[in-house]
């Protein structure tokens, strides 16, 4: 019981005191930390990027195809297209997107490339125009669908396809 009382008084003790760095040595004020983006979030984060560090109103994308028509359309002069590519690469680098991917293991590769071509297999028999992926673009192209990305979803996941 006795262990009991000390335990609480130590946990209260140690959230009513208040912290002090007297006596403590540091390199560096700031913290880092590192987060692992899965690559089907690379377009998501890439848009909030643009949208919250550099002032774009970019509508979160279904996939990099349609990222890529969204922001194809964004500049009118040669000057916006400049701009918005340095912001664009800008986030790319920040975030550590895209990535060398010859790094990625060749089986990985193969792996990948197999999926999606049963995704797109999958997709056709459900009514889909979707053409099957390449060895350089092993991703599923939705970018010319004339269905919405709510009619769309719930066949990706019948498939078996995950977020």
């Amino acid at each position: 019981m006795k262990k009991t009382y000390l335990i609480i008084f130590t946990l209260l003790l140690n959230l009513c005191s208040t912290s002090s760095d007297e006596g403590v040595a540091s390199l560096s004020n700031e913290t880092t930390t590192t987060s692992v983006i899965s690559e089907e979030d690379y377009p998501i984060v890439l848009t909030q990027c643009l949208n919250e560090e550099m002032g774009y109103n970019i509508a979160t994308p279904f996939d990099i195809q349609d990222l890529k028509t969204t922001i194809s359309q964004l500049s009118n002069s040669k000057d916006e297209e400049l701009k918005l590519r340095e912001d664009v690469d800008y986030c790319i680098s920040k975030y550590n997107l895209w990535s060398d991917s010859s790094s990625l293991n060749p089986e990985e590769l193969a792996k990948i490339y197999d999926e999606n071509l049963e995704l797109a297999k999958c997709l056709r028999e459900k009514g889909l125009n979707v053409p099957d992926p390449s060895q350089q673009e092993p991703k599923v192209d939705l970018s010319g669908l004339k269905e919405s990305k709510d009619d769309i979803m719930p066949l990706l996941q019948e498939c078996g396809w995950q977020k």
